[in-house]
């Protein structure tokens, strides 16, 4: 049960997130791709989607956090 929460919980704080970290994390997670197709969606580095995805998960961990 507290899985299934926490998960909608991450799905309300990923529909609050701006772009471009709200969709990265998707593409990552959800999508499975790799940091470089990551990359090459949005005209981008491999580099850049990986410090992108890593400040997604910084940002919902933050708010996580400050929901409990």
């Amino acid at each position: 049960m507290e899985n299934k929460d926490t998960a909608l919980q991450i799905h309300l704080i990923l529909h609050e997130l701006d772009e471009p970290y709200k969709e990265v994390f998707q593409l990552r997670i959800f999508g499975e791709l790799p940091f470089s197709q990551i990359g090459m969606i949005f005209g981008k580095t491999e580099n850049w989607a990986r410090v992108t995805y890593h400040r997604a998960r910084l940002k919902i961990k933050e708010r996580m956090d400050r929901n409990e």
